[in-house]
């Protein structure tokens, strides 16, 4: 799986040939706009909303989005009749205000999950500050679901490498880290056989309630209706962009551009049908990231274990916990090289100092970092452009 905060160009295409996930929002536009309508877009990328929304007769459209596909956005809009009307602004929203509230938000910001970077918190705060009194927030709400599964692929795309390699390494110590991460599953849809109990609802993500949501915690439980091999859960979100119109990203349907995850399990368990299956399963905002934890038990029909698994995303890598620890609250941090190298720069930006200037600057204070000119200069340029 990826933690990119942002898409790619590819994605966004393919976004904008996602019909299952495209028509529903296009149908939630045309429902709420009208010639009168201000509209803000949110995380546009390359605009299609935006352009929808002039389509539709929007009168005003705010186009926000911090990565640089909204440049490609601007290059687009010149074929498009109506885009005077929309103001392209880089940023985040929740760093700054707009001259007028919004009647309409439209903010697709899903990763295979909901819970992606900041989307629940960016659609919460534009909510309070950015919409009108009696406007509307799209997308309405995500409902998330989680079945036990043979899914023997899904397993070996994860592990394979690891345990039996062509380089005839064994690579087996890495798996405890593996096991407890979750995946974008294979983008083929599963067989219905593969699902061996009814998927249950793990959570519901109500982007208009008034409380942000900030995480799940709900334990499930199956009763297997068919034997196999249980390898891990599949987990997704059907979407409701407004009051009926929405979209699935079952297993057992064609993938949407979103994905679909797959949580597996610590080791693969046989069973059969009657066995009955209990995950809690968790998920909460811990500093800046997503934490997931999913402890299953696995027992037969008349209640012998067969298999019992605590995992989480807070297993730390090696060297992790020690960046966790400088996140704690008591911590007393002390400026690294790299922040020297940075506070460095950040005095010279002063409108008086060159970029030749500052990297020669830096090859004298740092002459182990930097051996070339070059190399100070791809440092110095770097900053100018997130900082200038």
């Amino acid at each position: 799986m990826s933690y990119s905060d942002n898409y790619s160009l590819a994605s966004y295409g393919q976004m904008i040939e996602d019909t299952a996930r495209l028509t529903p929002w296009r149908e939630a536009l045309r429902r709420h706009i009208h010639a009168d309508s201000v509209f803000l877009d949110l995380g546009c990328g390359p605009g299609v909303m935006s352009f929808l929304a002039v389509q539709l007769g929007a009168r005003k459209v705010y186009a926000i989005e911090p990565d640089a596909s909204i440049e490609i956005a601007k290059r687009c809009a010149a074929n498009i009749p109506g885009a005077e009307r929309i103001e392209w602004i880089r940023g985040l929203s929740t760093e700054m205000d707009l001259p007028e509230p919004a009647d309409i938000i439209a903010g697709d910001l899903h990763g295979n999950v909901p819970f992606y970077t900041h989307n629940i918190a960016s659609l919460a705060d534009a909510r309070r500050r950015h919409l009108r009194p009696g406007g509307v927030l799209l997308p309405s709400r995500d409902t998330l679901y989680a079945v036990p599964a043979s899914a023997p692929l899904e397993l070996e795309s994860i592990d394979a490498p690891w345990r039996k390699n062509t380089l005839n390494l064994d690579l087996s110590a890495a798996l405890p880290w593996l096991v407890n991460r979750w995946w974008r599953a294979r983008s083929q849809p599963a067989e219905a056989e593969q699902l061996l109990a009814e998927p249950q609802i793990w959570g519901c993500v109500d982007y208009r309630a008034e409380e942000e949501c900030r995480g799940l915690d709900r334990t499930l439980e199956w009763t297997l209706a068919r034997s196999g091999r249980v390898d891990g859960l599949y987990v997704w979100f059907d979407g409701e962009v407004d009051d009926g119109l929405g979209f699935s990203n079952s297993p057992l349907l064609p993938e949407r551009v979103y994905g679909r995850a797959f949580f597996p399990l610590e080791h693969p368990v046989d069973t059969q049908a009657g066995d009955r299956m209990r995950t809690r399963m968790t998920v909460r905002r811990v500093n800046a990231d997503w934490v997931y934890r999913w402890d299953t038990t696995i027992t037969t029909a008349n209640g012998q274990p067969k298999a019992a698994f605590k995992q989480t995303t807070f297993r730390m890598l090696p060297g992790e916990l020690d960046n966790l620890r400088k996140s704690e609250a008591g911590h007393t941090p002390t400026l690294g090289e790299a922040g020297q190298i940075q506070q460095t720069i950040l005095a010279q930006m002063d409108g008086q100092h060159s970029l030749t200037a500052i990297a020669h600057d830096l090859m004298q204070q740092f002459p182990k970092k930097f051996r070339t000119f070059e190399q100070a200069l791809a440092e110095v340029a770097s900053s100018s452009r997130r900082f200038g």
